[in-house]
């Protein structure tokens, strides 16, 4: 289904109503998104997500004045899911003896990012799921469990391995891999 146009017949061109919304909102849009993730690159990326999340849902945003309601709310959504990963990503792969990241130069920050890449994908692809999505995406046991269809002791036993073989991996780094399998 179409947008509407207030009750008029004629159809809305879903193109010029983004469009125009983008022209009008965008610094709206993206002053929220950068004030949630304090990153003005990752402001104009979260941005750029939901307008590609509108166009894909133009069969969904029935009204043309919910256009940008939707727009904002997505936007909120979309940073704040990105701080939140941003912060797991910190709270866990950031604790260096001491050290946090952003006492790290620019260099060092993405060798380790890169590290941490490489160690996640020595593990076995079921590991590695359970500790993505515990991790670093912050579901619950149960939720992981629930998505994987195993059992939430699986899922422990999964993330226990998982982490175990995290910190051996990044013992040279310094790195301290919290356990987060605390109430699944």
């Amino acid at each position: 289904m179409r947008p509407s146009n207030g009750g008029m017949s004629k159809p809305i061109d879903w193109a010029s109503l983004l469009g125009q919304q983008v022209r009008e909102n965008s610094r709206r849009f993206f002053r929220l998104a950068c004030n949630i993730v304090r990153d003005p690159v990752e402001a104009e990326d979260i941005c750029q997500t939901a307008f590609a999340k509108a166009w894909s849902a133009q069969s969904a945003i029935q009204d043309s004045a919910a256009l940008k309601a939707w727009l904002l709310s997505t936007v909120a959504n979309e940073a704040l899911q990105c701080a939140r990963r941003r912060k797991t990503e910190q709270r866990l792969l950031g604790n260096r003896a001491g050290h946090s990241e952003e006492d790290m130069a620019p260099s060092e920050r993405a060798a380790l990012k890169e590290a941490v890449r490489n160690a996640l994908l020595t593990l076995p692809e079921q590991t590695r799921l359970v500790v993505v999505l515990r991790v670093m995406q912050g579901m619950s046991g149960n939720e992981v469990a629930s998505s994987l269809s195993c059992s939430p002791s699986e899922v422990s036993r999964r993330l226990y391995e998982g982490l175990e073989k995290l910190r051996a991996s990044l013992a040279d780094w310094g790195v301290v891999v919290e356990d987060t399998s605390h109430g699944l």
